[in-house]
């Protein structure tokens, strides 16, 4: 059981982790994002006017100043190759005569005369198509212009404090989108978790033959329905074998019980100790049946040696001729208790002293020690009798690791329900069983409690 429960918990364990995991790919992933586009904006914003030569608003006022006064107006130099390379075209405009004075690359279209009124059309920043810039002069207004759709000139007058919060706004959206994210991504990993962990729990006890129902929705609605079915199954099947067991139990007790009434009345002791060994069958086979279902336990505290000694005196009165029995108990384990169910530790007791009558038929002496394991109880039954292959004491051995199912035709022929019980029943006792043989011969079994 618990093997089967690590590995249930290590599936869940291992299932979060992968949960968790692409949580943390899908944040980190979203992250990075945000943060390139937060470093590709705030690059396209820095740079956009890095290189004031291009700016056309301080072009214009370089032109302004390049082209002299007086008359001798020129764009030469830098500034005329420039104007070529960039395709712009310039003229001053006299404030006195309204007169382009002095012009370069002008387009045809473009107005060589403008009256004083005109100058407030300027205002636009846009002149037959062209996108323009101006800038004053000692004697006019210079006036350069830029190939058409290659700016669009919109006058806005903004604080700015309102042009650098734009900064602040790009990463405000990329901190409450992270934000959002972690909060939905944790929800959708919580909810993924409680479901998990409810279906966890169902595996968990339809492996201990518990009956099991679960939520049939969410994501994992699929699996919870294939649970449910193999539980209902699984019920179905145990509740006809467990009546059925009961109705063999019961049809066998009565003609039992004539058998062994005869038996007494010709003092045939062979015959009795057959159908005692019977009666102890069908009480085995019984018990299996309440520890396969997990029945509770009926715990109490008592002393272990008046319990051994108790157990004793009660089977040497069904002991057949042939056989002896001796009880020990250390001075150490005389005092101490055990917290346990009386009757299922009585039970795997006497399965221990049959299991030294049936396999000796030609008698044996049996003995039942009691003694100290460190803190713990020391219980052995031993005999002197047959031994067993050590291919049967492993496989024995075998049985008693946590998660062994019941034993196979060839154990059960051999020294199986009766030694499984005992495994099992010092199992819910949280105890251990090792069989093994003794020296010169006979077979010994140790359990601590």
């Amino acid at each position: 059981m618990p093997g089967r429960k690590r590995m249930l918990e290590n599936i869940e364990n291992r299932h979060l982790r992968k949960e968790f995991m692409r949580i943390f790919v899908l944040i980190l992933a979203v992250f990075i994002l945000n943060v390139c586009l937060y470093m590709t904006l705030s690059i396209s914003f820095s740079n956009m006017y890095v290189n004031d030569r291009h700016v056309p608003g301080n072009f214009a006022d370089e032109i302004s100043s390049g082209i002299g006064l007086g008359g001798n107006y020129s764009a030469s130099g830098d500034i005329g190759r420039r104007m070529d390379s960039l395709g712009v075209w310039a003229m001053l405009v006299s404030d006195s005569t309204g007169d382009a004075v002095w012009s370069r690359n002008l387009p045809r279209e473009v107005p060589l005369h403008y009256r004083f009124g005109d100058f407030d059309s300027l205002s636009t920043l846009n002149l037959c198509g062209y996108p323009i810039f101006t800038a004053s002069h000692p004697e006019g207004l210079v006036i350069t212009g830029y190939p058409r759709d290659s700016y669009i000139n919109v006058q806005v007058s903004q604080p700015y404090n309102n042009i650098s919060k734009i900064r602040n706004i790009t990463l405000s959206f990329i901190i409450i989108s992270i934000l959002l994210l972690i909060v939905v991504s944790f929800g959708y990993g919580w909810t993924s978790y409680r479901a998990l962990k409810g279906i966890v729990k169902g595996i968990e006890d339809l492996s201990l033959g518990k009956a099991v129902h679960l939520k049939s929705t969410g994501r994992f609605s699929a699996i919870a329905t294939c649970v449910n079915a193999a539980s209902d199954r699984l019920q179905g099947y145990s509740q006809h074998r467990k009546k059925w067991i009961a109705g063999v139990s019961h049809d066998i007790r009565t003609p039992l019980s004539i058998i062994l009434g005869k038996a007494d009345k010709t003092g045939d002791e062979d015959i009795k100790f057959q159908a005692v060994r019977i009666r102890e069958l069908i009480k085995d086979l019984n018990l299996y049946s309440a520890l396969e279902f997990s029945e509770a336990l009926d715990k109490s505290r008592f002393r272990a040696a008046a319990f051994v000694r108790n157990t004793a005196t009660d089977f040497l009165n069904a002991l057949p001729s042939g056989y002896s029995l001796s009880v020990s108990v250390a001075e150490s384990a005389e005092n101490k208790y055990v917290y346990g169910d009386r009757h299922l530790l009585e039970r795997a007791l006497y399965n221990l002293l049959y299991n030294s009558i049936v396999h000796n038929v030609s008698g044996c002496d049996i003995s039942i020690s009691l003694g100290m394991a460190g803190k713990r109880l020391r219980l052995t039954v031993s005999d002197n009798g047959t031994e067993i292959s050590p291919e049967m004491i492993r496989e024995l051995n075998l049985r008693t690791l946590p998660g062994a199912t019941a034993p196979d035709e060839n154990i059960r022929g051999a020294h199986g329900l009766g030694l499984y019980i005992v495994v099992e029943i010092i199992r819910l006792h949280k105890g251990t069983v090792v069989y093994s043989n003794v020296s010169p011969r006979g077979f010994s079994t140790e359990i601590i409690l």
